[in-house]
């Protein structure tokens, strides 16, 4: 019954091999960073920073912290910067905050309100540095009255 020659109960990569899975699912919230060899399925929210070799988000996961990774599809909320070689933001994504990046892929209908960047231009595989963080202004007539600022009218 308790045989030394059964196998683990924890599932570990062969040397080489792909890794396992880990999945946060919709019913869990964590509070606190996350970091993983493994690939990673979040369904759930995550209130803390995320680092993993693959991420995928399903559209109802939440991300409140920064990421980084090697691989990336993204289609929840993110609040917080993202750093990965190859990123797929599809079109149920909302991303808050700076991309750093290789190579990515952008679905029509996705939101991202911040910077993208390759990330060889913000200091190669180092995560993005808080001089990069932009913050999102929009400008507005009626906001400008209020600031002190004049609108001038388009002259059309």
């Amino acid at each position: 019954m308790f045989s030394s020659k059964q196998p683990n109960a924890v599932a570990r990569p062969a040397k080489g091999g792909t890794p396992s899975l880990s999945f946060i699912g919709p019913e869990v919230i964590i509070s606190g960073d996350l970091a993983t060899d493994a690939q990673l399925h979040v369904d759930g929210r995550i209130d803390g920073n995320v680092r993993c070799a693959q991420l995928c988000q399903g559209a109802d996961g939440i991300i409140s912290g920064n990421i980084h990774a090697d691989e990336a599809r993204l289609a929840g909320t993110v609040e917080g910067t993202v750093s990965a070689a190859t990123i797929a933001v599809e079109a149920s994504a909302r991303i808050l905050g700076d991309i750093a990046y290789d190579t990515i892929s952008i679905d029509a209908g996705a939101r991202i309100e911040g910077r993208l960047g390759r990330r060889a231009a913000t200091g190669g595989d180092a995560e993005l540095q808080p001089s990069l963080i932009a913050t999102p202004v929009s400008f507005s007539p009626a906001r400008a009255s209020d600031s002190g600022l004049v609108a001038v009218p388009d002259p059309s």
